[in-house]
């Protein structure tokens, strides 16, 4: 065990009383949501790796010093530091806090940021102890969201909340950029547009890559994150024993973004790569933590028979348009995938019930908020080629379920046409990221 002087050394770089600075650009949304939650207490932030989920914590508590909380009430520990790696566990959590407590912070109430907290087991005790005892508030970041269902829902139900943190959407992109955000300002400026969202389909919206100018070390650091998230948050973090596996498994499904993915074809398809039989249970598990990862995630049909729910597949869809890109084929070949992509990220994080529509036609999303549906959604990049098509999906679903109004998500066309007593929209991509 490291003495607590040892320890000291190994947190100081990481803190403001330390010295560490964090300077960084705001995701103030987020920093609002961090600061009303954690009213509660404690709050957890989860989301994928290098998703911003530590520089919005660090800048949280820049952000409370600022406010008048003195530096040293406030204790960031990586739990990633390959220092601490040897000692991960309760006891080891109890020893840095009492160091700190003992050479740095001896007043009340202490913010204390936990981060990649899932790499201690049975963190969730020591943070409840805190929070009982009234020692600390306590900000908890992880890569996994079986955080959500597993530590939080037990020993801390009710008393940690959760703020999910997604890659930049596009409207942060913009911020990220330099760019406004405001709709009004953006018209006339075509070009400027076109190529920032082309951009942003390209290589996505993880941070640090929407900062980097290169476009080979954009590349380069997606695939790093990719194969992080493959062997970390996957293969280790749920005992996989075939790595090699995990990671065509991934490959394969990601591939197929914006499209149904089908466990037994993945597993045929991974049989004749390795050579040998393969269980479907070990492509359902795989996909299952691939979405606890934040890597991708699925969408399901939306229908009244639980049996049509449970046969037919989902739809697959990447965390980041950039990881869609670099696994799969390349952008050019892709383009109208790839805004159906950034459409289905674009819902996923602002909606907690998004589905498909099979009928006659079919409509690529329907949100459901409470007991209803209030949004019929279809995506065509070039609408000339499909307008026929996507009305007739979205037609019938908006008289299903009682709409007047559905949005088509189209390429650059905006228009608006009538159907009766029924409305369809057309809007831009662009458009519908910064205003729906």
């Amino acid at each position: 065990m490291l003495s607590r002087e040892e320890i000291l050394e190994v947190l100081a770089p990481y803190n403001i009383w330390g010295g560490r600075k964090w300077d960084a650009i705001p995701r103030e949304e987020y920093l609002l949501e961090i600061e009303r939650k954690l009213s509660g207490g404690a709050v957890a932030l989860i989301g994928a790796r290098r998703s911003g989920k530590t520089t919005l914590a660090g800048l949280f508590l820049a952000k409370m010093v600022e406010g008048g909380m003195p530096p040293d009430a406030t204790l960031y520990v990586n739990l990633e530091d390959p220092r601490f790696s040897p000692y991960l566990s309760l006891e080891f959590l109890e020893e840095i806090f009492s160091a700190y407590r003992t050479y740095v912070y001896s007043g009340k109430n202490p913010l204390i940021i936990l981060d990649e907290v899932q790499n201690v087991p049975g963190w969730e005790k020591w943070v409840r102890k805190v929070l009982d005892l009234g020692e600390a508030k306590v900000i908890v970041t992880g890569s996994t969201s079986s955080l959500l269902r597993s530590e939080l829902s037990t020993l801390l139900t009710g008393r940690v909340l959760t703020v999910e943190v997604y890659p930049l959407g596009f409207r942060e992109f913009l911020t990220f950029k330099g760019f406004s955000t405001d709709v009004k300002r953006l018209f006339g400026r075509r070009e400027e547009v076109e190529a920032l969202l082309r951009e942003y389909l390209e290589f996505g919206g993880f941070p640090q890559v929407v900062l980097m100018d290169d476009e080979t070390l954009k590349l380069e650091l997606l695939r790093e994150l990719f194969e992080g998230i493959v062997l970390r948050d996957i293969v280790y973090r749920h005992g996989f024993r075939d790595a090699r596996a995990v990671k065509i498994v991934a490959e394969l499904a990601l591939s197929r973004f914006s499209s149904l993915v089908s466990v037994s074809r993945l597993r045929n398809e991974l049989a004749g790569i390795v050579g040998r039989k393969v269980s479907p249970n070990f492509v359902d598990s795989v996909l299952d933590a691939m979405e606890e990862a934040y890597l991708s995630f699925r969408v399901p049909i939306l229908s009244p028979k639980v049996k049509d729910a449970m046969r037919y597949p989902k739809k697959l869809y990447a965390i980041d348009t950039g990881i869609a890109n670099v696994v799969g084929i390349r952008f050019t070949e892709n383009i109208g995938r790839l805004a159906e992509n950034a459409v289905a990220r674009h819902l996923r994080q602002h909606f907690r019930e998004v589905y498909y529509y099979r009928g006659k036609g079919e409509v690529d999303f329907l949100v459901k908020e409470g007991p209803k549906i209030t949004r019929a959604i279809q995506v065509s990049w070039d609408i000339d080629e499909s307008w026929e098509r996507e009305v007739e999906g979205l037609l019938e679903a908006m008289e299903a379920f009682n709409l007047n109004e559905g949005i088509i998500v189209t390429g650059w066309r905006s228009c608006e046409e009538k159907f009766g007593e029924k409305t369809v929209r057309c809007l831009p991509l662009w458009r519908f990221l910064l205003e729906f």
